[in-house]
């Protein structure tokens, strides 16, 4: 199996690109692939307490969902420190399963060259 590491910047303005970007990074959860997912930018909103409730995909995926298979599949979700910081998000605000990181620590997961990166 691939270790896969998901980057994700899309947020309630692209909610149905964002909740496919989840059901992928699910899928290949799912199939037993080792997966991790950074949420940059807007996209750290999807790991805050109820803000996925009732965002779906134009063919009916619900983010929710995807969010609880992730964590139940035990991939780490990571919320980018400076764009939480920028919207006053902190740890508190965040589902279980997803942690607070840094520039430092996510560009890292991006150069080993055992992972593949996908961008959304």
């Amino acid at each position: 199996m691939s270790n896969i590491f998901f980057i994700i910047s899309k947020g309630f303005e692209k909610s149905g690109g964002a909740t496919r970007a989840m059901q992928f990074a699910a899928i290949a959860a799912e199939q037993g692939n080792e997966v991790e997912v950074a949420l940059i930018d807007d996209a750290i909103h999807w790991a805050q307490f109820g803000m996925a409730e009732g965002i779906r995909s134009s063919t009916g995926e619900q983010m929710k969902d995807m969010l609880e298979k992730l964590v139940a599949a035990g991939a780490k979700l990571h919320v980018c420190k400076a764009c939480a910081d920028k919207r006053y998000v902190d740890p508190d605000d965040i589902i279980n399963g997803a942690v607070i990181s840094g520039g430092p620590d996510i560009v890292a997961k991006m150069a080993d060259p055992q992972r593949k990166v996908v961008t959304f």
